[in-house]
């Protein structure tokens, strides 16, 4: 008899992000770039950049002749705050497609002004996959897919080693938009796939854990008073109560 696949929750030390949150906001830090708190290195704690509207560049009291510099000194701040804004996320490459999984937040519903915090995972095509100096992808033509919070604990359940693959499909609008995870002897296989075709990954296991990590922090941000342990205990319940029940969305390739 094969041991239970689900009943492999990892044990980590419990953070809370709202709590770090809250106490950055109290202390007046939360909007300075370099004030993250204790653990400076969750991404879901730091102050998420928003895109500025059309237009709206800060302009500082210089006479007419230096407005020019001022307009290239503004343009330059933009610029690396859409760098800064870059570095939310985690980029995975392969010989011929690319990933990254980005924070990202829900729409927010009608009648209700909030939003839930979750993961857009981004691919694209490489330009010429043969010519091995070549390392540009197409990301003009991307595709994108949101992870829904409903779907977000299962799919940190895969990377962090509780469950063994997963698969969502109808997403976007014309419902032709899905992706799929699954834990293999030498790392972690990522795709997401649209009507057209699919983009996929290998991921190693450090990078898998990272991914998995990013992904807990975001999705603990949505539960003011929840650490990460309460959580990781939650979701290895809730993989065994779907895996007794049959309904774990598992790739389908490797459903038995």
């Amino acid at each position: 008899m094969q041991p239970d696949p689900f009943n492999q929750a990892p044990r980590t030390h419990s953070f809370d992000n709202n709590q770090s949150r809250q106490q950055q906001a109290y202390e007046g830090n939360y909007h300075q770039p370099n004030s993250y708190g204790n653990n400076g290195n969750n991404p879901a704690q730091r102050p998420r950049p928003r895109p500025q509207q059309q237009g709206s560049v800060n302009h500082y009291p210089v006479s007419q002749v230096e407005n020019t510099q001022s307009q290239n000194e503004a343009q330059s701040r933009n610029h690396n705050e859409d760098n800064e804004r870059d570095y939310t996320m985690f980029p995975v490459y392969s010989k011929r497609a690319a990933l990254q999984f980005k924070l990202s937040e829900t729409r927010k519903s009608q009648g209700r002004n909030f939003s839930f915090d979750t993961i857009m995972i981004e691919g694209a095509n490489r330009i010429n996959p043969n010519d091995p100096k070549d390392k540009r992808y197409n990301w003009n033509d991307k595709l994108s897919v949101q992870v829904m919070l409903t779907e977000l604990p299962i799919v940190i359940a895969v990377f962090l080693g509780i469950a063994p693959s997963c698969q969502f499909m109808n997403h976007g609008q014309n419902k032709d938009k899905g992706f799929n995870f699954e834990r293999q002897n030498d790392g972690l296989f990522a795709s997401v796939f649209h009507k057209g075709g699919s983009m996929a990954v290998k991921l190693d296991w450090p990078t898998t854990l990272n991914i998995g990590h990013f992904m807990l922090a975001q999705y603990t941000a949505n539960f003011e008073g929840l650490g990460s342990d309460v959580i990781l205990r939650n979701i290895n319940r809730m993989c065994q109560d779907m895996n007794n029940c049959n309904s774990f969305p598992m790739k389908k390739n490797t459903r038995q």
